[in-house]
């Protein structure tokens, strides 16, 4: 009889049958499952043959009982259920070992493919330093047999290179300057005494080589200075009295200024110094000249131009030169060596400006010492107070000097003051009330100083309860706001209204022409009732000056105050602020510095009521063109020492991107007009006009090549299209 199986016991069974069978294709895997008394479809899922077993399986359901079964029966069965758990167990570690042997496969593939780019990466960084060394080589190998400049294989490390020596015989020298005689200006005077002087010297340096008579006669130095084109800018610089209408004028008016400063000799036209022009424009916007055309290609056309690559060129601002300069050769490539002297303190002046400074400061910064660094192989700065352009070219040096004129006053007032006894000097230390004894001679602009003047004017009231009297010497477009800031907009109207008619109706007219012509006060100092006791002179020659005792200069916007430097060769006090601008000037007795204005008014004090020392015959040097040319000569010097840190440092290719982008950029006139270029904007369209190919770009564009071979393009498209038409129309 069968036994009656207990529900729960049924269903437990039933799940662990159906959890641990899988419905797998083929008839051998489901007989056990049928023996039992289960019947799941083939291919089935696992939840589909658990829930078919529920069903199947019922509460009252039977199977027949163990112990009626025959022992084959059963041992059959057992069979049956030890297959069915250990296939379960086998394909579970069958599943681990799998999911092992894949983890160890992929870990041994990444292992492996790490270690393939490793070696990869190790054998392209050799190869990429085998020809980089192999490059390095080959450059060097070309630098030292073609540009001695800046490497020698023999020597000591002190030896200066060859191309850098200026002191060599028959050397050939082109100064370069932005601005000539009669603009009284520093870029157009100092150059032209450094050329002048620079021939002396190369005659002197021929001759004491015992070089051949013909050597020592030629014109060893060249002055490049700019020729205004357009009568207009004539005028607007140079005035009436000197409108040049051909540039031999201008030339004959500078070299009998030379001789007035008694340099008959390299005033010569024949074995003195050369004089050439290059063509310019005078942009009154930013008061400067700039030149038009490629100077370079100019001086090849005027000299020879095998003879500029052994030359030597001094670039006199070597970024004004450069911010606007036609498309062209740079001057390291023309030149054999390339020496940049700046002047001005562009960057100072454009922060002064309010509003425009913020954004013209920072961009004259970034040009100009990319326009140095591409076209310079030295710099030479006259101070401190300039920015960095490329640290491992340039040095501060003053290599200006003064007039013999300056000097020879200077020793006057030494002699002067040797034969005075000791009663008159004491006598003059005490009288403190003369007047005439400070002046100012400059620009009369804000920037220069002028604001911080007015300030120790009145703190020098405060300390003595009067103003000391100064007079004043220049000119400029601020002169009439700076004079009513000194004697008041009160005291100017008093000034002016005593001059006028004594009838009512003529009076009252003027008054209300002076109403309608009142401008708007720049300053605060204009309201002052009391005046200040300052004599506005006009310009004047430094030179003519001699009477005065003490030169006041409070300006800190100048690189090298020139004016300072006279007044000290003429043997005055000066009295300046502690700046680097003036750092050259505080190792001579003379110079009164100050850091505040308590020492500014105990300087004024000194000076009012002694005399000045008396130069000496070894500081009187130092202020003279002699040795000012001295310096310049060693300040260019490249030592081998140097020249190995700078071939280590490696800009030379950087200096070579930087002339190479500026040349590239400047083939378009548009970029220069964008950047307030002005009339200096249409530098290819002049260097084309002048060449005779004043052809327009866009002409030229629609006659190239390319242009013509798209036309050519379009007309036999245009012919196929016609042709595949017409064969078309004839089918249909």
């Amino acid at each position: 009889m069968a036994k009656t199986i207990a529900t729960p016991w049924c269903m437990v069974l039933a799940f662990l049958l159906a959890t641990i069978s899988r419905p797998v294709k083929g008839s051998k895997f489901h007989a056990p499952t049928k023996q039992l008394g289960i019947h799941l479809s083939r291919g089935g899922a696992v939840l589909d043959g658990v829930s078919t077993a529920l069903e199947q399986i019922a509460p009252n359901s039977t199977i027949p009982d163990s112990s009626t079964l025959s022992p084959r029966r059963r041992k059959k069965n057992r069979f049956i259920l030890f297959r069915i758990f250990r296939r379960k167990k086998r394909h579970a570690s069958a599943r681990h070992k799998g999911k092992k042997k894949k983890k160890q496969a992929a870990a041994a593939f990444t292992l492996k493919m790490n270690e393939k780019l490793e070696e990869a990466r190790r054998t392209f960084l050799d190869r990429m330093a085998a020809v980089s060394f192999s490059l390095i080589n080959q450059e060097r190998d070309a630098m030292v047999v073609n540009n001695d400049t800046f490497f020698q294989l023999d020597g000591d490390d002190e030896d200066i290179t060859p191309q850098s020596d200026l002191s060599l015989p028959n050397r050939s020298i082109f100064v370069v300057t932005t601005a000539a005689l009669p603009w009284r200006t520093g870029t157009a005077v100092n150059p032209l005494l450094r050329a002048a002087y620079l021939s002396r010297k190369m005659k002197e340096i021929n001759n004491n080589n015992q070089t051949n008579a013909t050597t020592s006669e030629q014109q060893m130095v060249t002055l490049v200075i700019p020729w205004l084109e357009l009568e207009e800018d004539r005028l607007e610089l140079y005035g009436n009295n000197h409108n040049f209408t051909t540039s031999q004028e201008q030339e004959d008016y500078i070299r009998d200024w030379l001789r007035g400063a008694n340099m008959n000799e390299e005033a010569d036209p024949v074995n003195g110094l050369r004089i050439l022009f290059y063509p310019a424009r005078y942009h009154s916007g930013l008061k400067s000249i700039f030149a038009m055309g490629d100077i370079c290609a100019t001086l090849r056309n005027q000299t020879e131009g095998s003879l500029l690559s052994d030359a030597v060129c001094v670039l006199e601002e070597p970024e004004h030169l450069n911010w606007y300069r036609c498309p062209g050769e740079g001057w390291t490539k023309v030149f054999g060596f390339v020496v940049g002297i700046v002047h001005t303190n562009y960057v100072e002046y454009a922060s002064s400006q309010f509003i425009h400074g913020l954004w013209t400061a920072p961009a004259i910064h970034v040009m100009s010492s990319a326009m140095i660094r591409a076209y310079c192989h030295k710099v030479i700065k006259l101070s401190g107070v300039l920015q960095t352009y490329a640290p491992e070219k340039e040095c501060c040096e003053n290599v200006h000097g003064v007039r013999q004129d300056f000097i020879q006053e200077g020793r006057r007032r030494a002699l002067e003051a040797a034969s005075l006894s000791g009663t008159n000097l004491a006598s003059r230390e005490l009288n403190e009330e003369v007047e005439g004894q400070v002046y100012f001679i400059g620009k009369i602009l804000w920037a220069k100083g002028f604001e911080l003047m007015l300030q120790l004017q009145e703190f020098y009231h405060e300390c003595t309860g009067k103003y000391f009297a100064i007079d004043v010497y220049g000119g400029g477009p601020e002169e009439g706001e700076i004079k009513r800031a000194f004697h008041g907009r009160r005291n100017s109207w008093n000034g002016e209204e005593s001059d006028s008619d004594s009838d009512s109706e003529d009076t009252f007219r003027d008054n209300l022409k002076k109403l309608k012509s009142i401008e708007v006060p720049k300053s605060l100092y204009e309201w002052r009732r009391k005046p200040i006791p300052a004599n506005f002179c006009g310009p004047v020659d430094h030179s003519l000056l001699g009477k005065y005792k003490t030169f006041v200069n409070p300006s800190t916007s100048e690189v090298l105050c020139t004016t300072t430097f006279e007044a000290l060769a003429m043997g005055k006090f000066v009295i300046i602020p502690v700046h680097e601008s003036n750092k050259f000037f505080l190792q001579f007795p003379n110079c009164l510095s100050y850091r505040n204005k308590w020492e500014f008014a105990a300087n004024l004090r000194w000076a009012l009521t002694h005399e000045p020392e008396p130069l000496t015959p070894e500081l009187a040097k130092e202020f003279t063109w002699e040795a000012a040319t001295d310096r310049l000569i060693g300040s260019s010097a490249i030592t081998r020492r140097e020249a190995k840190e700078r071939y280590n440092l490696g800009k030379a290719k950087l200096d070579e991107r930087i002339a190479y982008f500026h040349r590239e950029l400047g083939k378009h006139d548009a970029l220069r007009r964008v950047l307030g270029g002005g009339p200096a904007s249409n530098q290819v369209r002049y260097e084309l006009e002048r060449q005779g190919l004043d052809q327009d770009n866009s002409e030229k564009f629609a006659m190239s090549s390319f242009v013509k071979a798209i036309k050519s393009t379009f007309i036999s498209n245009n012919h196929h299209s016609q042709a595949a038409s017409l064969s078309g129309g004839s089918a249909a």
